[in-house]
């Protein structure tokens, strides 16, 4: 086989799991296509390392890509050599490892390198990621004197421009990433020994193909485990899930009857073995009786960007941009929507907040579904409005968590395949509504939708049939919520 070099997210990717590093080597063509979500996450890793690069001014890019290695590598050797104390990308290769360094910085004789996270904090993956970086540059010839990671402050407040020196925090982790170096020469040899060889390493399914990073083959190594499994079952360990598909058992009804499972799991299986649901009227009326009229369904749609929209807003913190709300006075009464969709030229959060005080009188409940983020998104709209806090605290005071009787499982249908959210409970209790065919299906997609409005890259007739259907989507959301409450009453 022909002798490979490893760059440095292959080396962290074999730590997770050394097949996923054979496979990325020599099968490529079994990984999915990069998901508009998984984009999203590649731009914000752009856009927080171009803005670390204001941390440290006047550095010089190394700007070959991935397709241009041997370039980028003379390019860094040449700007070294030329005195350069600052590199944004510096390349290097030693001992067939490759790593492009974020930033480094020459101190002294010596350098600084500094890893760039869109964390908010230092995470035992990164470790290793900054220790093979270290032992490239200390291979190629640099003297490193110190190791930085840098991250974002979550305590940063966006307060007009951003200061990348407010907004970042830098920790020293020279001392701490020893151990992530020492083991490096055992690691290289067990990843270099894998590629050598023509099959596959043989690892078994389990808590690596998701963490700490979720893996690009994953459809792959998964592909003889139905969708609902064993796998699915909580609290049971990993070691007793692979006993079982060990003996055949990945099927819920199959599971033996003698074994120890949590009570959800309980729930799960026997649903599952009976194909009948669980119905708990009593807990269903008890919930119902929380209830007050005029109900409000809300739903928000967000964004979170790493680096705040606008003055008051955290790294992270939830913006909504659209609100739809379905109202129903009393029992019986006609169902009344309202909507907001923010036109993406302005902070929308002033409006949010009249929208929401306008429509949702002094009295009744507010519904949401997962109650927590909607709960969640206002006391961020009353840390902003001082002038509405209260009334806003009144209103998270108010909601009722639609989800809750799910979550409960006072209400357990074997559709639901032991999932309680509103994607799978809204088709088992109303087949006849579905998001499929959507062209905004999800909370992704409207994620994705609003960011290509802020973008202002739109035709006028682009901008109007994304508008159409984000504001169909929430208000199918909202709708749904109606929906399945009726639901609930009738059980009831």
């Amino acid at each position: 086989m022909i002798k490979k070099r490893i760059s440095k997210s292959q080396y962290t990717r074999g730590l997770q799991c050394v097949k996923s590093l054979w496979l990325y080597n020599y099968r490529k063509d079994l990984m999915p296509e990069v998901s508009p979500g998984q984009q999203a996450i590649f731009d914000t890793g752009h856009e927080v390392g171009d803005l670390a690069r204001k941390y440290y001014k006047g550095g010089r890019l190394i700007a070959q890509d991935h397709n241009e290695i041997a370039g980028a590598l003379a390019e860094t050797q040449r700007l070294i050599a030329d005195g350069v104390e600052i590199l944004y990308e510096a390349t290097f290769q030693a001992k067939d490892i490759l790593v492009r360094c974020d930033i480094i910085k020459k101190v002294g004789k010596a350098w600084h390198l500094i890893e760039v996270k869109s964390s908010t904090a230092v995470k035992e993956e990164h470790l290793p990621d900054i220790a093979i970086q270290k032992y490239v540059m200390e291979a190629a010839g640099l003297k490193v004197s110190k190791a930085f990671l840098m991250t974002i402050d979550n305590t940063f407040v966006k307060k007009g421009p951003i200061d990348p020196h407010k907004f970042f925090k830098l920790d020293d982790l020279t001392e701490v990433i020893e151990d992530a170096e020492a083991a490096i020469t055992c690691n290289l040899k067990t990843f270099f020994a894998a590629l050598s060889k023509n099959a596959e390493p043989k690892v078994e399914i389990g808590g690596c193909c998701s963490s700490p990073y979720s893996c690009d083959f994953t459809g792959y190594c998964w592909k003889d485990i139905p969708a609902y499994s064993v796998y699915n079952l909580p609290y049971l360990k990993e070691e007793i899930k692979h006993q079982l598909r060990k003996r055949g058992i990945l099927k819920l009804k199959d599971v033996p009857a003698d074994l120890a499972l949590s009570s959800k799991a309980e729930d799960m299986v026997w649903v599952a073995k009976n194909r009948k649901p669980i119905i708990k009227k009593e807990e269903i009326k008890d919930f119902l009786n929380t209830l007050e009229y005029p109900l409000y369904h809300v739903d928000f749609e967000t964004i979170n960007p790493a680096i705040p929209l606008y003055d008051g807003l955290r790294p992270y913190q939830q913006m909504p941009f659209q609100v739809s709300m379905h109202v129903q006075a009393a029992p019986g009464r006609a169902v009344k929507h309202f909507e907001y969709l923010a036109d993406a030229t302005k902070d929308p959060r002033t409006d949010i907040i009249n929208f929401l005080l306008e429509n949702i009188g002094p009295k009744g409940t507010p519904l949401a579904y997962n109650a927590s983020f909607e709960k969640m998104v206002i006391k961020g709209l009353a840390d902003f409005s001082a002038k509405n806090r209260k009334d806003l605290e009144k209103l998270v005071a108010r909601f009722i968590d639609l989800a809750a009787p799910f979550r409960a499982r006072a209400v357990f249908l074997p559709e639901f395949e032991g999932s309680y959210s509103i994607k799978a409970v809204l088709p088992a209790l109303i087949p006849d509504m579905s998001y499929d065919g959507m062209p905004v299906a999800n909370g992704e997609d409207a994620q994705n939708a609003y960011k290509a409005l802020l973008s202002g890259t739109l035709t006028p007739a682009e901008t109007e049939a994304l508008r159409k259907d984000l504001i169909a989507y929430c208000r199918q959301d909202t709708l749904a919520m109606v929906k399945v409450l009726g639901h609930l009453n009738n059980l009831a």
